[in-house]
């Protein structure tokens, strides 16, 4: 089992057959798997890549850096979470059984200093497993799982509005495609006002598969449709700039083009401070904030590696 620079409860688990990609759709019961349950508690699991601890330890370490840094300057601190999962997860490669990213703020040092935490995702039993965690943990006075989809936005406000007023927000988005309406995210920023976003976008993963047929063929008009909506607006697909990109099979230069303008939407929205963290070569971590402060934290997580180096500058 590998060392970690944090400490996410790793266990190996043994149910765990390291499966293959057709095993692991035969073993998957909807988003956790029908074979392995948790060593920990004997509740279910996800099946995620070995890549995921990435994910974890820059959304882990920004967290610690944030609540300690701002919790005197503001009235609270409010942690929210949209695709929160049933809250532990195996690596596939290893089988190796951690804490995702709900239990791995529930439990960070500086979790007391949040005032409410919000775990939002579309799965009934997803949702049940987590809440049962929350519970185990005794922090069910401040934590809740709720059910909640991104493309329904009316629900998302809904769920939002109940959160203490004229705090400051963490919102961390975590689909597992760049499906996540662009409309959404404005209608989060506005019910919340004071946010910082963590959002997960697979530029390497969908956008790497269906990007530049998205732009070039008329049978990908769905996924056209969903790479729009993500951006707030057909005008990527407009350019004459990205369907030569896509003509001349240039994959790289139009992801590029596509993170940038995501970006460039957010910058719209007021967020003027932000960047992103390559997860390896599946997908990026995008970090936006209104304040300056919110990106020299983050810059100050990316200097240390998942591994616990610090990076040279």
């Amino acid at each position: 089992m590998a060392k970690r620079s944090i400490d996410l409860r790793g266990k190996r688990n043994p149910a765990c057959i390291k499966c293959t990609r057709k095993e692991r759709k035969e073993w998957m019961d909807g988003h956790t798997c029908k074979r392995a349950k948790s060593v920990i508690d004997g509740l279910p699991v996800r099946c995620v890549g070995e890549w995921a601890f990435d994910k974890i330890f820059h959304l882990y370490q920004y967290f610690g850096i944030l609540t300690h840094g701002m919790k005197k300057r503001w009235r609270g601190i409010n942690y929210i979470e949209i695709c929160a999962g049933p809250g532990r997860c195996i690596f596939k490669e290893t089988g190796e059984e951690v804490d995702g990213t709900a239990l791995a703020i529930l439990n960070h040092s500086k979790f007391p200093f949040v005032d409410s935490a919000l775990f939002i995702d579309n799965d009934p039993e997803t949702l049940e497993v987590l809440n049962r965690r929350i519970n185990i943990l005794e922090h069910s006075s401040k934590a809740r799982g709720e059910i909640g989809d991104y493309n329904d936005s009316d629900g998302i406000v809904g769920l939002l509005s109940t959160l203490p007023t004229g705090h400051l927000n963490l919102v961390f988005i975590d689909p597992t495609d760049c499906g996540v309406p662009f409309q959404t995210i404005e209608r989060i920023i506005c019910t919340l006002e004071n946010v910082d976003l963590i959002i997960t976008v697979a530029v390497g993963m969908d956008a790497g598969r269906n990007l530049v047929n998205a732009v070039l063929k008329r049978e990908y008009g769905e996924a056209r449709e969903k790479y729009s909506a993500f951006l707030g607006a057909p005008v990527f697909f407009e350019s004459e700039e990205v369907r030569q990109m896509a003509q001349s099979g240039d994959s790289r230069s139009l992801r590029s083009a596509f993170r940038l303008a995501f970006r460039d939407r957010l910058r719209a929205c007021g967020y003027e401070y932000s960047t992103e963290k390559p997860i390896r070569h599946y997908y990026d971590l995008v970090f936006a904030s209104r304040k300056p402060k919110g990106i020299e934290f983050w810059n100050k997580v990316c200097r240390i590696e998942p591994d616990g180096q610090r990076k040279l500058l």
